[in-house]
């Protein structure tokens, strides 16, 4: 079976988002989900959620360097 469900309200309330602005602007987003609103945890929600929008900086950071690096 799919983990995708269409034309279902999903519980909101237990996902988190993330977005980080980095100093030239541009933004970063992460999220966090829970398998239910019950094992939900703020805490452990923004901290998964913020490791996910940090990581998602580094492939960009390669790119720039690597850029550079060429003369591009």
């Amino acid at each position: 079976s799919s983990p995708i469900v269409v034309g279902h309200e999903l519980p909101l309330s237990s996902l988190t988002y993330c977005t980080l602005v980095l100093k030239n602007g541009f933004t970063v987003t992460g999220e966090s989900a829970c398998a239910s609103p019950e094992n939900f945890n703020a805490e452990i929600g923004r901290k998964i959620a913020r490791e996910n929008a940090v990581a998602k900086i580094w492939p960009l950071m390669g790119y720039e360097l690597k850029s550079k690096l060429s003369g591009h």
